[in-house]
């Protein structure tokens, strides 16, 4: 804080020489000396101080560094108080004077360090506001402090972008800002220059940072007409860049000053481009998402959104399920839910939803009841739904995620879930309270999961059933031919959101490692088949992975459960697949290398050696091992980690379909109603409305 007796200060570098000018008024004392201490070599260089109140000293700079420890030490500096001459009686006695101040934190600080001193060492000793508001001086390599980077103002809509910005420097100044967004899936930049303006009357109020303001405004057909055809989402950043070119990132979040995140809409080249901000649940940053449609689907949309009103009265009698899973897939549960529906009950309106250039778009044919994603027809048997039974957020079955689309389509919610509860804590993503994300009737596989979901996810006993995963049914059928080879499917890290990161990370290296280590070329070679999947998240970097021998392939290039039915050993990460796997009584090898930082603070509801069913591993060559060693043995699974197989479900039987099928069926009512009205009225963020019966 500002001390009373702090009121002007004027610093800098100049002439080979840290020059401090101030005004200082602490009753019965003056400044008699100042200081700098040095960190690492805990030198200490003393100047005396002229004057009274107002006071000045000169520090060397080349006695600084002769004293420092080589290379980066920082200069701490300090006022030294000494009894005024001729002065009213001293505040704390005469005898004993007061502790060594910082120097800093005065009402009014000016930067005058406009020269430098000559020689090259002499040019990159510069002055630096800590936190705390003091100053120190950062002699030679010592590293350049973070800027402040804060977001006074973001508004996303139809006007398109607006930002208004505060960069402080601590010891320099910004060159120059940009608001960046980066894809998720293609890794393109899309970046518009923030014009800057130093304000040195602020500068001069903020302990003698270096203050700078800027603001810039960005037309959504501006945006819109520089995207690829292939970016989904975008994650926004700021980028600030000093005088030297060092460039800090820091990511949007929605707790700045002012945050307005609405829907934007450009019409570029013939195509209704949406652009839907939103929330990260984890970081609280600002991402968007990038829809796209025909102008004769944005008309039907906007026309059943407003009619949306009318069909509470007529949704009930129609009794129409949309069933899906990711749009671009149809391979999990929500496929074999629906492939079921349409053998065991054809009459039912079932239908299920997937991208028109879906991979697994052919698995669907002559079943009949396929409404392709971001038709006119996804578009009317959306609106007129009494149920969404989805594997992941329902709003991936909606033909847009627009936020009045979301509340109007009323269908009651079911959550298939797309795997058991594995090692990581997912409260965050899908619990009952989970920014983002709301459920009906939350599907599990065990009396475990049963116990989590209720007393860790937040979900009423009434909510949850336990029933199995419909895809069990078909994982758990007699096998044409004997499994052989190596499965390797690693889930993804959510701090991993963009292929930059991606492509430098301990994650690409030590998975790379391992698919490229000697020994294991050596068993392919010897006839070991490996094959290796990226989960669903990752899909866009699964072309850097390229190692001889090994088969690589993109999520939806092949069914994921003809993989776990084909191969005789799985290796995994954190995956909940390894207890599909598990179930076939077939073994599965853990590599975690990550565990800290995978479960973080959150930790995991299981006890990892005692409930995975698998031996964990932490390094490379272990791993490597683990391998030989069980293909050794024929590929064959302990007893005890098939015991820990059998206790991750409930039912030992290919009835899951059925009693899924059952569920959903029974997943409305009057009390679905009550259960949303009383979780408005607590706050819990619903993105849905009323529900329905079939």
């Amino acid at each position: 804080m500002v001390g009373p007796d702090k009121t002007s200060l004027e610093v800098g570098i100049r002439d080979g020489e840290v020059v401090v000018e101030g005004t200082s008024a602490r009753p019965g004392w003056t400044v008699g000396e100042v200081s700098a201490v040095l960190r690492d070599s805990g030198a200490e260089v003393r100047v005396p101080a002229s004057g009274r109140e107002t006071f000045s000293a000169r520090l060397s700079l080349d006695e600084l560094r002769r004293r420092s420890v080589p290379g980066d030490d920082v200069a701490d500096l300090w006022m030294h108080l000494v009894p005024a001459q001729g002065g009213a009686a001293p505040d704390r006695g005469a005898a004993q004077a007061p502790a060594p101040v910082r120097l800093g934190n005065f009402r009014s600080t000016t930067r005058v360090d406009l020269a430098r001193s000559s020689g090259a060492a002499a040019a990159d000793d510069r002055l630096a506001v800590t936190q705390n508001g003091n100053l120190s001086v950062l002699l030679g390599g010592a590293p350049a402090r973070k800027f402040l980077i804060d977001v006074d103002e973001l508004r996303l809509g139809a006007d398109g972008v607006a930002l208004r910005l505060r960069v402080r420097g601590p010891d320099r100044g910004a060159r120059r800002a940009r608001l960046v967004a980066v894809s998720r899936e293609t890794g393109r930049r899309y970046d518009v220059d923030v014009p800057l303006a130093a304000m040195p009357d602020e500068s001069r109020r903020d302990r003698g940072r270096f203050v700078h303001r800027g603001s810039v405004a960005l037309p959504v057909s501006a945006l819109v007409a520089r995207l690829d055809p292939r970016d989904e989402t975008l994650d926004l950043s700021i980028e600030v860049e000093d005088q030297e070119g060092r460039v800090q990132t820091r990511r949007v979040g929605t707790r700045a000053h002012q945050v307005v995140l609405r829907p934007g809409r450009a019409v570029v080249g013939g195509v209704v481009t949406q652009l839907l901000p939103y929330e990260t649940f984890r970081g609280a940053n600002v991402s968007v998402r990038v829809e796209r449609m025909s102008p004769e689907v944005f008309a039907s949309l906007r026309r059943w959104t407003r009619l949306a009103w009318l069909l509470p009265l007529v949704r009930p009698f129609l009794g129409i399920w949309l069933v899906g899973e990711l749009p671009y897939k149809a391979q999990d549960n929500g496929y074999h839910l629906f492939r079921w529906l349409r053998e065991h009950e054809p009459r039912r309106r079932a239908y299920y939803v997937v991208a028109e250039d879906a991979p697994d778009r052919a698995r669907l044919d002559g079943l009949g009841n396929v409404v392709l994603h971001g038709s006119r027809e996804h578009v009317r048997v959306a609106f007129l739904a009494s149920r969404l039974a989805g594997t992941h957020h329902a709003e991936y079955l909606l033909p847009s995620r627009h936020p009045a689309v979301v509340a109007r389509v009323r269908a009651v919610r079911v959550f298939l879930r797309h795997g058991i509860s594995g090692t990581k804590n997912m409260t965050a993503n899908y619990g009952r309270f989970a920014p983002g994300f709301a459920t009906d009737r939350f599907h599990v596989s065990s009396d475990r999961e049963y116990r989590v979901a209720v007393d860790a996810f937040g979900y009423r006993p009434a909510q949850v059933r336990v029933t199995g995963l419909p895809r069990f049914d078909q994982l758990l059928a007699p096998l044409d031919r004997d499994p052989g080879g190596l499965l390797v499917i690693p889930t993804w890290r959510e701090w991993l959101g963009n292929r930059d990161r991606f492509l430098d990370s301990e994650y690409r290296a030590r998975w790379q490692e391992f698919l490229g280590h000697p020994r294991l070329a050596q068993a392919m070679r010897d006839g070991l088949r490996v094959t290796f999947i990226l989960h669903p998240n990752m899909r866009h970097y699964v072309d850097l992975f390229d190692v001889d021998g090994v088969r690589v392939l993109q999520q939806g290039a092949v069914d994921v459960q003809t993989l776990l039915r084909e191969h005789a050993c799985l290796v995994t990460d954190y995956s909940s697949v390894a207890f599909d796997f598990a179930l076939q009584r077939r073994p599965v090898l853990y590599f975690q290398f990550d565990q800290e930082r995978f479960f973080g603070d959150q930790g995991s509801f299981l006890d990892l050696d005692a409930d995975l069913p698998g031996r964990i591993v932490t390094d490379v060559d272990r791993l490597v091992e683990e391998v030989e060693a069980t293909a050794a043995a024929g590929f064959a699974m302990s007893e005890e980690h098939w015991a820990r197989a059998q206790r991750s479900v409930r039912y030992h039987d290919r009835h899951n379909c059925e009693r899924v099928a059952r569920s959903v069926r029974t997943a409305g009512g009057v009390r679905v109603l009550w259960w949303r009205w009383v979780d408005r009225r607590r706050g819990v963020r619903q993105t849905s409305g009323g529900g329905g019966a079939s």
